[in-house]
């Protein structure tokens, strides 16, 4: 299944007519990339999908309480005369018996004194189908069933309860009851038991069905509580997640306007001077170099050169001391022909031969010495030029990089505490914050007030059906039943049981093919990071059990908020998976709450394969300027909502908001 088209005419914050075209323009390129500030319509767009397709049966987030006509009518745009209306329609296509087949639906209504009228009407290759109209509600289920639609349609606040892994044992249950459609197993389970319990009423003596019926009302009226409670807790759970959504963007807009850097102030002036003195130090240390030899490397070649002419000349003094031994050894040697009364032709050739071996030795005369250095010295000199200066250079630029990471950081550290607002401006923003908390905890107390009566509410209705049963058992028993109810009776407990071990049986196969999808989703997503290796999801609780290196078990308070919001993510794309069903996923705020390392999990590894057709719902702070730039080669369509508060509607463009 893909969307082609959805066209929101008067529906919520959109006055008018708005078109968004989805269909993707290329496998490789699936998302569609709609951008808006918080209350400019995303949760509305991502509503009306679900509204379109399933009408007074949509799980939809601005519900709330009340009748489905009631909702239709506060849907309609404040400026939109009721009688005008609103409506919605949606486009797609999907492959039938190896044909494409195109499908446009469209749910339209007006307001009236007490609430709204509805149509709806249903196109099939442009043509009007009016027993699909008429019938729609029976047969949506062949196209997106409902029950696994959540899988499909959710907003971050569905990946925040599944973090939660208490949470998600009832989420696990309703969509792998949903999946193998064990939700129709459970109801004749519950039609047998009521059919039972009338075969036995039935036999019961005139003062047994007074009992009967007095146990009876009971059940009646703590089942009738129960679901009232069910409805209060659907109630709360929607005021807290209003509260904490309300709290989010209420410190999201503190962050915005310089709240966390106010909170930081004191902390940045520690750094600041920390920064500064480091700064100095490395100052300090810089003209400390300064004043050593560091300041010759400007005079190398030079400093070269007088090393090379300094042991040019200690080279000549060398020659001139053996000269000097060789004339001395050479008289000596004349002195004593001359004694010896050799001739004088034979002295006068023995001092040629001394001469020429004195210039052959000694080479020639060199010219005037001009360093007059000492062999230490030009040692010295030496290690200087090969050695000593580079390690000052190199010591100087690790200075020097210091010095420049620390004055940057240093400018930042200023520039931030150039930007803390003064704490008068964040009083009304700090209000704002101390109200939303308050109101997150009545919330959340409301909440567990709610989810206690439910509790209290279902025992007393299990406690009364006990002694129901009991009382029809009783009755049965003294009064002898006839034989065809006897038959009946006992023919709905056998199949009761039957359909229990279908449904354990049927739960435990499927649940061993779930988790392992989850799995292949979790690993996909975190690749490397292999924290945990294995998931178990019992197929009696739905309690899920996390494995990590060496089978060992892992508690989720081992995993950080990331990694269990990936886990999360995991669960809904396995199940997704499971189901066998190749519809669109659309999100509605998918990293509200997310870090950047795991941010950049889902931009790269889950969005762009999470179906052959996604569409995003974000804000400029979850897909920011970096993040549309990694995630802009999967996009095929991109969309703007603006809103006008001045006028109380948005309007829709193409383009990012970057």
């Amino acid at each position: 299944m893909i969307l082609d088209e959805l066209v929101l005419h008067n529906v919520g914050v959109f006055a008018g007519r708005h078109s968004f075209e989805l269909t993707p323009p290329s496998p490789d390129k699936p998302i569609i990339l709609i951008g808006a500030l918080n209350g400019a319509g995303k949760t509305t767009f991502l509503d009306s999908i679900q509204l379109a397709l399933f009408g007074p049966l949509a799980r939809t987030a601005s519900r709330g309480g009340g009748s489905y006509q009631s909702y239709l009518r506060r849907l309609i745009h404040n400026d939109a005369p009721l009688d005008e209306g609103a409506a919605i329609e949606l486009a797609f296509h999907i492959v039938e018996r190896g044909h494409e087949r195109h499908y446009r639906l469209r749910r339209a209504w007006t307001g009236t004194a007490t609430g709204a009228r509805e149509r709806v009407d249903v196109l099939v290759d442009d043509r009007p189908d009016g027993t699909l109209s008429r019938q729609w509600a029976e047969r949506v289920d062949a196209f997106v069933p409902r029950g696994v639609a959540e899988l499909f349609f959710f907003d971050g606040e569905k990946i925040e309860t599944l973090a939660e892994l208490d949470n998600a044992r009832e989420v696990l249950r309703t969509a792998i009851g949903a999946l193998l459609g064990l939700d129709l197993v459970d109801r004749l389970a519950a039609d047998l038991t009521l059919v039972e319990r009338n075969h036995k009423a039935d036999q019961a003596a005139p003062a047994m069905q007074k009992v009967l019926d007095t146990v009876r009302n009971k059940v009646d009226m703590h089942r009738e509580q129960k679901e009232q409670m069910k409805r209060s807790v659907d109630e709360a759970r929607g005021k807290l997640e209003r509260a904490e959504k309300r709290l989010f963007d209420v410190n999201e807009r503190l962050r915005l306007e310089g709240g966390e850097l106010f909170d930081r102030s004191s902390e940045l002036e520690a750094a600041k001077l920390h920064l500064a003195e480091s700064a100095k130090d490395l100052d300090s240390r810089l003209r400390d170099a300064a004043a050593g030899t560091l300041p010759l490397q400007l005079v190398r070649e030079q400093l070269l050169e007088l090393a090379e002419s300094a042991e040019s000349e200690l080279y000549d003094r060398r020659q001139r001391d053996i000269r000097d031994i060789l004339q001395k050894r050479d008289r000596a040697i004349l002195g004593q022909l001359k004694k010896q009364a050799v001739s004088t032709e034979v002295i006068k050739n023995v001092q040629d031969y001394l001469a020429a071996d004195r210039k052959s030795q000694t080479g020639k005369e060199k010219k005037k010495p001009i360093a007059e250095l000492s062999n230490e010295s030009v040692v010295i000199l030496r290690r200087l030029i090969d050695a000593d200066l580079d390690a000052e250079i190199g010591n100087a630029q690790r200075l020097i990089d210091q010095r420049a990471t620390v004055v940057q950081e240093l400018d930042d550290v200023l520039q931030m505490i150039a930007s803390v607002p003064r704490e008068k401006a964040l009083d009304e923003l700090r209000q704002d914050r101390d109200d939303a908390y308050r109101v997150v905890a009545e919330a959340t107390q409301l909440l567990n007030q709610a989810e206690t009566e439910v509790s209290a509410a279902a025992a007393a209705e299990h406690e009364a059906e006990r002694r129901l049963s009991g009382l029809l058992e009783k009755a049965a028993d003294e009064l002898g039943a006839a034989e065809d109810s006897r038959r009946v009776i006992e023919h709905s407990q056998r199949v009761r049981t039957t359909l229990s071990r279908f449904r354990h049986e049927a739960s435990r196969r499927n649940v061993d093919r779930i988790q392992k999808l989850i799995l292949e989703s979790l690993q996909r997503l975190a690749r490397k990071d292999r924290l945990i290796t294995d998931i178990r999801i019992d197929p009696e609780t739905f309690e899920v059990e996390l494995q990590g290196r060496n089978g060992t078990v892992l508690l989720p308070q081992q995993l950080s908020a990331g990694e269990r919001q990936l886990l999360a993510v995991s669960m809904l794309w396995g199940l997704g998976q499971a189901s066998g069903r190749p519809l669109p996923v659309v999100i509605d705020t998918p990293l509200g709450r997310l870090d950047g390392i795991h941010r950049n999990h889902l931009l790269e590894r889950y969005f762009p394969q999470a179906s052959h057709q996604v569409i995003l719902l974000s804000t400029d702070q979850e897909i920011d300027e970096a993040a549309w730039k990694r995630l802009r080669k999967h996009v095929g369509h991109t969309y703007q909502l603006e809103h006008d508060a001045g006028r109380g509607s948005t309007r829709a463009t193409t383009g990012y908001l970057w």
